[in-house]
């Protein structure tokens, strides 16, 4: 992985509504630091004792989750991948190749205990 800029303004925004119950969507013109910035939030849950097993950060780019192309595939595999106890903090980027991904969104924050970033 490449160094990540330091972005403090943009990182304690995050930060200061982690755990709130809304969904936190960072957004921005193409190549602004988005993905950068879910990184370094990602590094901050676990600099700051989130076990990595209540992280879920996923790229949807990433041809890992090529199968991933609706919101039901996309629920079923990320439901597995949520913790059984305490809350799971739920980072997606790229979420537009997701078809219908918004349904996904509003099941997670009914089923689950999620902080959900995209």
């Amino acid at each position: 992985m490449a160094e990540l800029i330091n972005r403090p303004q943009y990182l304690n925004q995050l930060i200061q509504n982690k755990d709130v119950d809304l969904v936190k969507i960072v957004t921005g013109i193409r190549r602004c630091g988005k993905s950068s910035l879910l990184d370094l939030f990602h590094h901050y849950l676990s600099e700051n004792g989130v076990p990595d097993s209540q992280i879920v950060h996923m790229n949807m780019e990433s041809l890992r989750y090529r199968d991933l192309n609706n919101y039901l595939s996309f629920y079923d595999y990320v439901s597995k991948q949520i913790a059984k106890d305490g809350k799971t903090y739920l980072i997606f980027d790229e979420l537009q190749t997701v078809e219908h991904w918004e349904k996904a969104i509003e099941s997670f924050r009914l089923d689950y205990d999620v902080d959900i970033y995209i």
